[in-house]
């Protein structure tokens, strides 16, 4: 016949402030035990009610257990600190905590590098102590899909200025629309500029990107792409306030599967990455070629060569993959792209990395590599 737990509850008394520890242990018979200690006195009573007869043989059972739960007291409170009567709250390291879909390095300043994740906020790397700064601890409750973040922009001219797109899905998942926050001091504090329509950081093609991009001629000009068939966006006030680029028509159409009614792997991936080419402006004025990746297997590569104001599909590009990733290589005048048969950021199976040549441009784009080199192929771009 199994025998009753005993439950033993520990009371730690400082001024006013009571802190409540309970504990259970089988001993020989059903007892229930109030222990008493105070930390700043180290004084112990014990009151035991008894539930069966007190033999000697329970009397034993009870100082047993009381040494035994004396001595854990005094190893768990040497280690705690008189209550104050505010509290400092600090992170603490959690393993886990979701997709790192996009690294970004600053053009110009050295160890400037931000990392965006999907469901865990945003980060800055500090050189000096070696560590991932948060960024978005200040994201609360009534806008927790804020945590997501879709894409990041560091400022090559000024380089205290980041942008970040946040929200976590453009269901019915996240009550919220998305926003686009910017500092001007790394990350220390936010502006917030809301949007009209939800951002998706924990969609799928979150790893895509980057979808914010600065001009880097004239840096007040920033650029978004994004999702669910809302097109690009561009700001030129450093974010403040935002219009939808109207001459931009192609909004996207692939969806990971259209069929799916929960409106998550149904979802358009949009327009994907801004990419400008900084030898067609100088500085103070904005660069007159910009390059555009859209989730449209077919029509997947756009450039303008007036500053954002009438935009062309480029002749010659492949077909049959989405554009990943795309970034214009200023020294040798190369477009490098990188691309995959889905969106990510799970379920690519193969892709195509290619460039456009300088003898080429503004003409064709020319595969490096053949159609079956998975995207896990990295261009890097001196």
């Amino acid at each position: 016949m199994s025998r009753p737990l005993t439950c033993i509850q520990l009371h730690l008394h400082n001024k006013n402030k009571k802190l409540v520890i309970q504990s259970s242990l089988r001993i020989n018979e059903t007892r229930n035990f109030i222990l008493f200690f105070e930390k700043n006195e180290f004084q112990l009573s014990a009151k035991s009610i008894p539930t069966a007869e007190n033999t000697m043989k329970q009397r034993s059972s009870l100082s047993l257990a009381i040494s035994s739960i004396l001595g854990g007291v005094l190893f768990a409170t040497s280690s705690i600190a008189a209550p104050s009567e505010t509290y400092k709250w600090n992170n603490v390291r959690i393993d886990g905590g979701g997709f790192v879909p996009g690294i970004i390095f600053n053009q110009t300043e050295p160890n400037l590098i931000y990392a965006r994740t999907d469901i865990g906020g945003a980060y800055r790397w500090d050189e000096t102590t070696k560590a991932w700064i948060p960024l978005l601890d200040w994201v609360g409750w009534d806008n927790w899909g804020w945590n997501g973040v879709l894409s990041m922009a560091t400022d090559p001219v000024d380089t205290n200025r980041v942008y970040a797109a946040v929200g976590m899905y453009t269901n019915s998942w996240d009550p919220n629309n998305g926003a686009i926050i910017r500092s001007s001091d790394k990350g220390k504090t936010w502006q917030v500029t809301k949007l009209p329509f939800k951002v998706g950081g924990n969609m799928p093609g979150r790893g895509m990107g980057e979808r914010l991009s600065i001009d880097p001629n004239k840096n007040n000009i920033v650029y978004f792409g994004t999702e669910g068939g809302n097109g690009l966006w561009r700001s030129t006030d450093y974010g403040a306030t935002w219009a939808k680029v109207s001459s931009f028509t192609n909004v996207g159409n692939y969806a990971q599967d259209p069929t799916d009614v929960n409106n998550y792997l149904n979802h358009n991936q949009g327009v994907l990455w801004v990419t400008f080419d900084p030898t067609s402006g100088a500085a103070g004025s904005a660069s007159q070629t910009i390059y555009v990746g859209v989730a449209d297997k077919e029509n997947a590569i756009y450039r303008s060569t007036d500053g954002g104001t009438s935009w062309a599909r480029i002749p010659g590009q492949p077909t049959g993959y989405l554009p990943h990733k795309g970034i214009y290589d200023q020294v040798n005048g190369v477009l490098y792209i990188a691309t995959s048969d889905t969106g990510g950021p799970y379920d690519g199976a193969k892709g195509d990395v290619g460039n456009s040549p300088p003898a080429l441009a503004p003409g064709p784009i020319s595969a490096l590599f053949p159609p079956a080199v998975p995207i896990f192929i990295l261009v890097i771009v001196a």
